[in-house]
């Protein structure tokens, strides 16, 4: 039990560590009891805490669906999403007839975009061609959903994305 006047020290955070500072300004871990620069004896050097430096944060990628005309832009927040006109971005198909309801799979897989036709009828294309199974999305890659780019005109009834890895939308 604590008294109430009892002081505690804080125990060092996880972005620090205890060091024993020799005169010569070499940083030695707590354990140690020669400098390992000048080999003089610092056992009688209290440790004290030291900030390590800021590892570098991991960094999620951004996933972002723009639509060929820059009207639409879908962001993936999620590592799983199907997409079509009665599912994730439904505001934006529900006028595009060749997709199909639950058009295709989106998601991340070994740090990796992906997308998956679920359309037995219209199908999902990847730089104007008919995927089938899972297939990578790269950055600047066209995505046509129920459609395909003929000769530089995108059917109507169809969805056109641009895929942007880490961009703006």
């Amino acid at each position: 039990m604590l008294e109430e006047n009892a002081v505690s020290t804080p125990a060092p955070s996880a972005k620090t560590t205890m060091v024993r500072v020799c005169d010569c300004g070499e940083k030695n871990p707590a354990n140690a009891r020669k400098c390992r620069a000048c080999n003089e004896d610092i056992s009688d050097i209290t440790p004290t805490p030291e900030e390590l430096p800021e590892a570098e944060e991991e960094k999620t990628p951004i996933y972002v669906l723009s639509s060929l005309d820059s009207q639409y832009a879908f962001r993936m927040d999620s590592k799983e999403t199907i997409i079509g006109r009665e599912n994730t971005m439904s505001e934006y198909l529900a006028s595009k007839s060749y997709v199909s309801r639950a058009h295709a799979k989106l998601f991340v897989e070994d740090g990796s975009f992906l997308i998956e036709n679920l359309s037995g009828t219209n199908y999902t294309y990847v730089n104007n061609k008919k995927i089938a199974g899972k297939t990578k999305l790269e950055n600047g890659d066209e995505l046509g959903l129920g459609g395909t780019n003929i000769g530089g005109k995108c059917q109507s009834e169809a969805a056109y994305f641009i895929v942007r890895i880490d961009q703006c939308m």
